[in-house]
Formats: C-alpha cells, structure tokens, sequence
C-alpha cells in the first residue's frame, strides 16, 4: 500500500508540473502572439486573441497612430483621432516645426510662428549665421552681419589664415599676412621642412637646409630622393 501510495503521489506530483509547463508555454506564447499583433507583425494570428487580448491591441494602434501623426509621418490616419488627441498632435507638430525653425534644418513658415516664436527664430537664424561666418563656412551671408559682427569676423578669419599658413595648407594666403607673421610663417615653412628631411618624409627640399642642418641628417636622410 505505501509503495501504491507513494507512486498515486508521485503521478499527481508529475501530472501537475506537466501542467504547470504547459500553462507556462501557452502563456509565453499568447504573449508573443499578442505582441506580434501590437506591432503589425505578418506572425500574428488574430485568430486566438480574447476580447481582452483584441482590446489591447486596438489601444496599441491608436497609441502608435498617434504618434505617427506628432511626426507628421504618411502612416497618420487622422480620420481615427479624438478631438483630444488632434489637440495633442497640432501641439506636437508646432514644437517639432519651431525646433527646425530654430536649427535651420528646413526652411522656415514664419506665418505659422506666434510674435515671440518668430522672435526667437530670428534670433537664432542670426547667431547660427554669425557662427558659419566665423568658420569661414559658404552658408555664411556678411551682409547680415552687423559692423561689430563684421569687425570680429574679420579678425576670425585672418587669424584662421595665419594658422592655415602655419601649418602649411593651400589654403593659406600669404598675401594676407603681416611682415611679422609672414617671417614667423618662413620660420614655420623651414622647421616643417627639416623635419620631414629628418624623418624621411616627402616633400622635402634638401637645398632648403642650412650647412648645419644637413650635416646634422643620418646618413639615410641625405638621400636625395629621384
């Protein structure tokens, strides 16, 4: 009897765990399934899906319609929207519009901007124009700038020339450079000019050295290369 007994408790014992998996896979299972339909996936089987399963879906479609319709994507389907939810997608896609007016990322509608939001536009359009000029950027425009604004990007630029002429880019325009930066750039020229000499590197112009300076070369340096 305890041997009968034991083996009734273990059956029970196997017959639950059984169940417990089965209930466990079948759960994990709804769950893919009723995420795959959520997200418009070709796995889902609307098929198996209760009224609570079929109601949770329908309210993830509208949340993503939603905000297809705040990005002002083709996939919007206005005609689905509450009065409310229009409310939240013409607020949505005033902010998004103003934030390109700000960064300049597409052309601005100033008709649809309030006083202070064109205001701070302008603003903006300003100070990313006095910014491009300063990088002697082609999207510069000088003749927004003002006189102090032309002052300082004036000296922008000649200082970005100099430093152009430093370091030796085509850049450069000497024609632009003071006697005393033009004497510094040479000194700069000849240093750059002894150093790829004495590392071996190209362009270098033997005949641009001192005495001292090409017999100060190893012996592999000295090589004029043909």
């Amino acid at each position: 009897m305890a041997v009968i007994s034991r083996l009734t408790c273990f059956s029970v014992m196997m017959s639950l765990i059984c169940f417990a998996t089965l209930v466990s896979a079948q759960s994990a299972d709804r769950a893919q399934n009723l995420f795959a339909c959520e997200n418009g996936f070709n796995s889902c089987d609307r098929s198996v899906l209760t009224q609570t399963d079929k109601n949770e879906v329908m309210a993830a479609k509208h949340k993503q319609n939603i905000s297809d319709c705040k990005s002002a994507w083709t996939s919007c389907d206005r005609s689905t929207l509450s009065a409310a939810d229009l409310a939240q997608v013409a607020i949505a896609v005033h902010q998004t519009m103003i934030s390109d007016c700000w960064s300049g990322l597409r052309s601005c509608d100033y008709s649809k901007l309030t006083a202070s939001e064109a205001a701070g536009v302008a603003v903006a359009e300003n100070q990313r124009n006095i910014s491009d000029c300063w990088n002697g950027w082609s999207s510069c425009n000088l003749s927004k700038l003002s006189a102090s604004e032309l002052s300082e990007v004036t000296v922008a630029e000649h200082r970005r020339n100099v430093s152009q002429c430093w370091d030796g880019w085509a850049t450069c325009d000497r024609s632009k450079l003071s006697a005393t930066e033009l004497s510094a750039v040479i000194v700069a020229d000849h240093q750059r000019n002894y150093t790829a000499c004495a590392g071996g590197y190209m362009p270098c112009d033997h005949a641009a050295l001192t005495s001292a300076e090409a017999g100060s070369l190893a012996p592999e340096s000295k090589t004029v290369p043909r």
